[in-house]
């Protein structure tokens, strides 16, 4: 993968997950990661007013996510059925830049976040590795928040247990009568181009879950497949549609 490159620190533990995932420098690219201290960074050079982006899982909005936390208001804890003897092991087939896997995780399953895209799996590498530093988190962030560079359309083919819930969170529709997409998700738009079919990954996904499959949607859009929703839990943005698995 080619990116350009700004290393304003010679953090060997970085440069090793520049290596592992095959980043390489390229003078005219537009996005650029910036190894910055101990952090890696994204940024847009047609945009440097703009602040870079992080996967920091050690975030005040994390924080205050998880300080707040009730479970009546929370539609995707429901979503997910957890009780009191049970948290399901869930894969985050969709794993952007972590921020409901943490919060899957928080709440005490175990969670594997797929992510094909090198840099996007570069940066949810490093805020982990910082994250399992943290006296606060570390220690139950490494049992139960883990990553694998992977492509989730071939989930099939992993040598690993079928998840009782694989979670998506696939690029939402544009809708031209709201504001532009917050920031990181316009990151994501230009790196990722949103060019897959999420119905096909919904189908595989359906083959490859024990018990349920959840998938988040904002609340004016349309249901990601023709196939049949078996309910959905809603909050005032968002609404998660299950699946059940095919049998």
């Amino acid at each position: 993968m080619n990116i350009y490159l700004i290393i304003k620190s010679k953090n060997i533990r970085i440069q090793k997950i520049i290596k592992e995932y095959n980043i390489n420098h390229d003078e005219n690219a537009s996005i650029a990661l910036i190894i910055n201290n101990n952090t890696l960074e994204l940024y847009h050079r047609l945009t440097p007013h703009e602040k870079t982006i992080k996967v920091d899982f050690l975030s005040k909005q994390n924080n205050y996510r998880c300080l707040k936390f009730k479970k009546k208001n929370e539609a995707l804890y429901k979503a997910l059925g957890i009780k009191k003897n049970y948290f399901p092991y869930v894969i985050d087939a969709t794993a952007g830049f972590g921020r409901d896997a943490f919060l899957i995780a928080f709440w005490g399953c175990y969670v594997l976040m797929l992510e094909r895209h090198p840099i996007i799996a570069a940066l949810l590498k490093d805020g982990l590795q910082r994250a399992h530093e943290s006296q606060k988190i570390g220690n139950w962030l490494k049992q139960r928040l883990h990553l694998m560079f992977y492509d989730s359309f071939k989930m099939l083919e992993i040598p690993i247990l079928q998840p009782d819930i694989i979670y998506l969170d696939p690029m939402y529709p544009i809708n031209k009568k709201k504001a532009l997409p917050k920031k990181n998700m316009q990151f994501l738009r230009n790196i990722i181009k949103n060019s897959d079919n999420h119905e096909n990954l919904l189908n595989i996904s359906r083959k490859f879950a024990k018990k349920r499959i959840i998938v988040k949607r904002p609340s004016y859009a349309q249901p990601l497949s023709k196939e049949k929703v078996k309910f959905s839990i809603s909050n005032k943005n968002h609404r998660f549609d299950i699946y059940l698995p095919i049998k």
